[in-house]
């Protein structure tokens, strides 16, 4: 029993899984990715985020570059050459750092600080292109570039929180009174208003030299993730107060102070062009006579099914290229001066009713003779076409709806809408329709 509900439903899963391999192999042969072959590279964004570790006379709890106090970066960047080697990176980075230090033999040297920095860089990047050729997941880069490095009001924690000043004592504990405290590192104290050093000179800012490597992973082709490490040279020994140029208490030695960044941050391409497109192929396979679809009085309708290719610019036309003539007189609309001659009437050139006086003279006229290979056929008027032949051709009741001018015609383009709609699925005709369809235009 159950066997007999399972068969069914086996059947169904099986057609639906074929349907869908039908339509992922009809998707392919309507479109196709092809390269773009000179695409437009515009800036790319970065957003990241890391940790930075502080080289000076002081210390810290971090040992390694995988160490340190949160910080984050910006940077945009520039491809500077059409094989992608090298970029133009300008960044920005924002960040805290701090150190300490501890001496039970000389209480100078029990000083501690934090501060915050704000650089702003620009560097040359190189992706060693000319060596790892091809298409590459995983990018190496090294870069060397600049920065302005801002020092925000360096502070230090040398008082408790009612106020009351640190003292270290030989034995190594911190006193407040007689009481044994630690430090509670709120950095309350602005290094630069107190000068407790004696340092006039002291100047919050720097320019820096940066040395940059790392990695890109790459994701896609808009997205890539980095990963890598910074280090940052100041031309200062004033980022934090302990400097050589003290003249009391705590003096530093004569060395720049350092700092180190690594970091995690994504690339993300919003504005370039995309390195393929989607083509479709329903004619991108044919070579196409421009006789076949040339129209050279411009009425829109193609020379080759066009019975008056000369119709002047901007008359309107029937569905086979000739000048519409609405009392059927065989002068066009456009020329005949007597739109609305009764059916049957004898008209002249200009579309206008003759008189029985006019054609009795036109009878009794003397004509030259002329020879016979002179005689050529002229059509009864300029509307004389395979349109006039036409009319009394029935369009299948099937079809009617196509005949969208309501001037019992399938023309060329509703033959082609038809098409269109068909290969769109908005049609309910079906192939076998479509090619009866066909076989009727051109029958016509």
């Amino acid at each position: 029993m159950r066997l007999k509900k399972l068969v069914p439903l086996l059947i169904v899963f099986a057609l639906s899984f074929q349907f869908a391999l039908a339509q992922g192999g009809y998707e392919d042969l309507l479109y196709r990715e092809v390269e773009v072959e000179n695409p437009v590279y515009m800036p790319v964004i970065g957003i990241g985020t890391g940790l930075i570790n502080y080289y000076g006379e002081l210390k810290n709890d971090y040992d390694n570059i995988l160490q340190g106090q949160p910080s984050y970066r910006f940077n945009v960047y520039q491809y500077l050459d059409n094989k992608h080697y090298w970029k133009a990176n300008v960044n920005i980075i924002y960040g805290k750092l701090s150190g300490y230090e501890r001496s039970y033999t000389d209480l100078t040297k029990n000083a501690n600080f934090e501060t915050e920095i704000l650089t702003v860089g620009l560097n040359a990047e190189y992706s060693f292109g000319n060596i790892y050729k091809g298409e590459r997941k995983i990018v190496p880069f090294i870069s060397l570039g600049v920065e302005y490095l801002a020092s925000f009001t360096a502070k230090t924690d040398i008082e408790n929180e009612d106020g009351m000043l640190y003292q270290y004592l030989p034995d190594g504990t911190i006193r407040v009174g007689d009481e044994i405290v630690t430090r509670d590192n709120e950095f309350e104290t602005n290094l630069k208003s107190v000068n407790p050093y004696g340092n006039d000179g002291y100047d919050a800012s720097s320019y820096a030299a940066v040395l940059d490597a790392g990695f890109d992973f790459k994701i896609s082709n808009r997205v890539a993730l980095r990963i890598a490490s910074s280090l940052h040279y100041t031309f200062t020994d004033d980022l934090y107060g302990i400097s050589s140029k003290n003249t009391t208490g705590r003096i530093g030695d004569s060395s720049d102070d350092m700092f180190s960044f690594t970091y995690v941050s994504f690339n993300i391409d919003l504005f370039s062009s995309p390195k393929t497109i989607t083509q479709e192929l329903l004619f991108a396979e044919v070579e196409f006579d421009p006789v076949a679809y040339s129209d050279s009085d411009r009425d829109r309708i193609l020379d080759l099914i066009d019975d008056c290719p000369d119709t002047p610019r901007g008359v309107p036309v029937d569905s086979v290229g000739c000048a519409k003539d609405g009392d059927n007189d065989g002068v066009p609309d456009y020329l005949d001066k007597e739109q609305f001659t009764d059916k049957g009437v004898i008209v002249d050139e200009f579309g206008a009713a003759l008189s029985a006086n006019k054609i009795r003279e036109g009878l009794f006229q003397d004509l030259a003779a002329v020879d016979r290979d002179e005689v050529y056929m002229v059509p009864v008027g300029l509307g004389w076409s395979k349109y006039s032949e036409m009319t009394t051709v029935e369009i299948p009741e099937k079809y009617k709806k196509l005949d969208k001018d309501k001037d019992d015609y399938i023309s060329f383009d509703e033959l082609l809408d038809a098409i269109n709609g068909f290969f769109d699925f908005d049609s309910e005709f079906t192939t076998e329709d479509i090619y009866d369809l066909n076989g009727f235009f051109f029958a016509q």
